[in-house]
């Protein structure tokens, strides 16, 4: 065997190991996904280990990492963050588990108790101090379509069956639910501040007489109460 054949297939055998490396941290990279950003704090989806890390924006160092999963062990998607702005808090909208998860990073925000109800109320339990303690809401049915109330502690979703809840945050458990027809989009509504409350444009999609046509209709709900409004 020639040097200069040796030396080929060396070199041949070391660029399919690299480029395979390059492909491996390709992959990962786009399993890796930036989902929100604010000015000082970035949240990155790793679907592959259905798992959300947030990291400091200006040292991008990682500050918490979450298992998106409940205590089952069930793991759910992540079909969207919202961001609670005057709340401190990132909303987690997981598809596949009754669950809503609110993530806090007000520096003065109680301590989560991951347990039972009396557990939190009566300071039982292990107490999770850190900022993104994730706060469960437990819900009835799985919901996918949120929006929320940017100037009151209520967030609004839906199902694709028409099932549509208001979640008040502050107590973590719905205040109210409407079973319609047809599907409603919350996540495709709009809010309209009245100064005592909010009122949520609810967006109401049904098929028409012709299957091929869709008609949309407007529901008006009072997000404080959850009372239908009229005008």
């Amino acid at each position: 065997m020639s040097l200069q054949f040796t030396l080929r297939l060396l070199f041949t055998t070391c660029l399919g190991i690299f480029n395979t490396q390059i492909l491996a941290q390709s992959s990962h990279l786009e399993s890796t996904s930036p989902r929100l950003q604010t000015q000082q704090y970035q949240l990155v989806e790793d679907v592959e280990k259905y798992q959300v890390r947030i990291l400091d924006r200006t040292t991008q160092k990682t500050l918490r990492t979450l298992r998106l999963q409940n205590k089952q062990e069930k793991v759910s998607r992540l079909s969207a963050v919202l961001h609670h702005e005057q709340r401190q808090s990132f909303i987690l909208v997981l598809p596949d588990i009754a669950e809503l998860w609110e993530l806090s990073y007000d520096p003065k925000a109680e301590p989560v108790y991951q347990g039972w109800v009396h557990d939190y109320q009566m300071g039982e339990g292990i107490a999770d101090t850190q900022l993104f303690a994730p706060r469960r809401t437990l819900l009835s049915t799985t919901l996918d379509c949120f929006i929320l109330d940017p100037l009151r502690p209520y967030i609004a979703g839906a199902d694709q069956h028409g099932k549509f809840q208001i979640i008040n945050l502050d107590i973590r458990r719905q205040i109210i639910e409407h079973q319609f027809a047809h599907p409603v989009y919350p996540c495709h509504s709009k809010l309209e501040n009245t100064g005592a409350t909010s009122v949520l444009h609810l967006e109401m999609k049904s098929s028409g007489s012709n299957l091929s046509e869709t008609t949309s209709s407007i529901i008006l709900i009072d997000m404080k109460t959850g009372k239908k409004l009229t005008r």
